[in-house]
C-alpha cells in the first residue's frame, strides 16, 4: 500500500520550504499524484525526488533544473537496470526449458 503525504507533511519530514516545492513542480521533478480519494498529494515516489534534489542541491551545489536532469537520469537508470534483469531470467529460464 503507498502512503500519501500533503504539502505540509512533505516541507516537515524534509525541512524544506514550500518556493523549494514550487521549484521543483515548475521543473517536473514533483506533481501531485495521489489518486483523489487520498489525504495527501504526494505518492512517497514524489517523496524521494525531493529528498534527492534536496540532498544534490544542498551537498553538490547542484542547481533545480540540474537536480530536475539528475533525478530523471537516476530514475531512467534504475529503470534500466530492471529491465536487464528481467532479460537475463528469461534467458536463463530458457537456457534451462
Amino acid at each position: 500500500m503507498t502512503t500519501y503525504y500533503t504539502r505540509r507533511q512533505l516541507i516537515e519530514l524534509l525541512e524544506v520550504d514550500e518556493g523549494f516545492l514550487v521549484a521543483l513542480e515548475r521543473e517536473d521533478v514533483i506533481e501531485g499524484d495521489a489518486p483523489t480519494s487520498s489525504e495527501g498529494e504526494y505518492s512517497e515516489r514524489m517523496l524521494e525526488r525531493t529528498r534527492v534534489a534536496y540532498n544534490l542541491m544542498q551537498e553538490l551545489e547542484v542547481n533545480v533544473p540540474g537536480a530536475a536532469i539528475i533525478v530523471r537520469m537516476r530514475e531512467e537508470m534504475a529503470d534500466l537496470r530492471h529491465r536487464v534483469e528481467q532479460l537475463l531470467r528469461e534467458i536463463e529460464k530458457s537456457r534451462r526449458g
